[in-house]
């Protein structure tokens, strides 16, 4: 496990959601107080607030590669094409490894003996730390 999957794990750890623990672990990177940030993205953990759908991890790396990416214009879009290119990488790289990227099936799978949450985190976050070139 890389720097950012521990640190995305002890964030969990201190009961964060999957979400901001993600987050939270680029959170020297993307330069906002940690309160804030955490607030932030508080309700894309649980599947989107409980809601079934993606993974809050999963939705971590979204907004981590979204932010530590190269679109800062809403016109470019060769570099739009580019920050989607990569977390839809990122998503097929995480369903390969899980089998799934919806909350739901993640948890009925770990109910069946599958990877833990926190285990997600910490892949969530080592993927989108790689990807983007942090480790």
């Amino acid at each position: 496990m890389g720097k950012y999957g521990e640190r995305a794990k002890k964030f969990h750890d201190e009961k964060y959601n999957c979400c901001q623990s993600v987050v939270l672990a680029f959170s020297d990177e993307i330069g906002i107080e940690k309160d804030k940030l955490a607030k932030l993205v508080a309700n894309m953990g649980g599947g989107l607030g409980y809601a079934g759908e993606v993974c809050g991890a999963v939705s971590g790396m979204a907004i981590v590669s979204g932010y530590l990416g190269k679109w800062d214009i809403p016109s470019d879009q060769e570099s739009k094409k580019e920050s989607y290119d990569t977390i839809k990488e990122l998503v097929e790289e995480f369903r390969e490894k899980n089998n799934f990227s919806r909350c739901p099936e993640l948890l009925e799978q770990r109910h069946s003996g599958g990877t833990t949450c926190l285990e997600l985190i910490g892949i969530a976050a080592d993927m989108v730390a790689e990807k983007m070139g942090l480790e």
